[in-house]
């Protein structure tokens, strides 16, 4: 082989090393963050205002929503400008592992199977899960329910929420405990809880923060609360953590940094906040 070409494979290939080491390792003063943008109140699509940041694929357009905020902390804490990138809940894994974002701070809880794909960050909130039914449902139940008494309403019912999600796999513990059917689940929340409106569902699971942003645009609609120990051990207790690539330790360490200066209460703030904001968001 001639010098020449010995030479050009080396350059290619330190090329290829390079492009392979920026599509995975956070760099430079920007922070590309994924989210879906219609996860009300976690995000949303918004008019701008103080509260939003501009959607980067999307010119003219700007997120809103409580991982909004944590977003402008995450940006004044490591001095970094944060970049809002929409993409598609079931794409977001994807999009993480190929370089195109560099977190996702999307509502979205650290799950086994997920934790075997990319890193997560301590919790950045915490909530119980509910379901959304019919108002006149849930105006009979004032105190959350037992197990049996949750199974006495779920038995037979039809149980939906979003695809891919925790919300959705618990579903079917309500079907193998509670004699519940796990309906197909559907794009988005707003979807399944225009499920629930029409009756070809009996209820939705939901956070309780989407469950109240849900209910309160949304007329005869209500919240039933139970014991979360009905959902197992494993679920008992929901929390959404904010994913990085694996081997994006500088990241994940700055991001677990940031949410350790956020108090609990702060947090509750912020979300009651972006509650009362989403008004009529999809």
């Amino acid at each position: 082989m001639k010098p020449n070409k010995r030479r050009l494979i080396a350059l290619l290939a330190g090329a290829a090393s390079l492009l392979i080491s920026c599509g995975n390792q956070s760099s430079g003063d920007v922070i590309r963050i994924g989210l879906e943008c219609a996860y009300v109140p976690f995000n949303w699509v918004a008019e701008e205002s103080e509260y939003t940041l501009p959607i980067a694929n999307h010119a003219g357009s700007f997120a809103d929503g409580y991982d909004i905020q944590i977003a402008k902390k995450i940006s004044s804490e490591l001095g970094k400008r944060v970049e809002i990138v929409q993409t598609k809940w079931e794409s977001l894994i994807t999009d993480l592992q190929m370089g195109a974002i560099d977190a996702i701070v999307a509502g979205m809880t650290d799950t086994e199977e997920r934790r075997r794909q990319i890193s997560f960050t301590e919790e950045y909130y915490r909530s119980e899960l509910v379901l959304v039914t019919a108002e006149a449902v849930a105006a009979r139940y004032e105190s959350p329910l037992s197990a049996s008494e949750f199974g006495s309403l779920v038995n037979g019912q039809n149980i939906v929420s979003q695809v891919s999600t925790v919300t959705n796999d618990v579903i079917d513990v309500f079907a193998s405990q509670y004699g519940a059917r796990h309906v197909t689940p559907v794009a988005t929340f707003a979807l399944a809880a225009q499920d629930v409106v029409n009756g070809s569902a009996f209820a939705m699971t939901a956070e309780l923060p989407v469950a109240t942003s849900i209910v309160g645009k949304l007329n005869g609609l209500g919240i039933v609360h139970f014991d979360q120990e009905v959902l197992g051990e494993t679920q008992s207790e929901l929390g959404v953590s904010i994913g990085v690539r694996k081997n994006d330790a500088d990241l994940l360490a700055g991001l677990n940094r940031t949410l350790a200066k956020i108090s609990k209460s702060e947090r509750e703030s912020l979300m009651s906040a972006a509650i009362a904001r989403s008004g009529g968001a999809e």
